[in-house]
């Protein structure tokens, strides 16, 4: 399950909320809340607010290396 987090909109000396509420759900600021609605999550990944973790899916690429020895 991915986990979302808000990143809060604090401005300089200005605090911002301690909470928002996005996509039908409730994110405190800094906290992260488990998601599992792949739509949610990718919605989520293109907000420059939040950061999106564990996103369940295919390992990343790695390229290969050949052995040394």
């Amino acid at each position: 399950m991915a986990k979302i987090t808000w990143k809060g909109e604090d401005d300089g000396d200005n605090p911002g909320p301690s909470f928002t509420k996005c996509f039908d759900m409730k994110f405190p600021k800094g906290q992260a809340v488990e998601v599992a609605d792949r739509d949610i999550i990718r919605r989520a990944q293109r907000n420059q607010f939040f950061e999106v973790t564990g996103v369940p899916g295919r390992p990343p690429k790695v390229d290969h290396v050949e052995d040394q020895n």
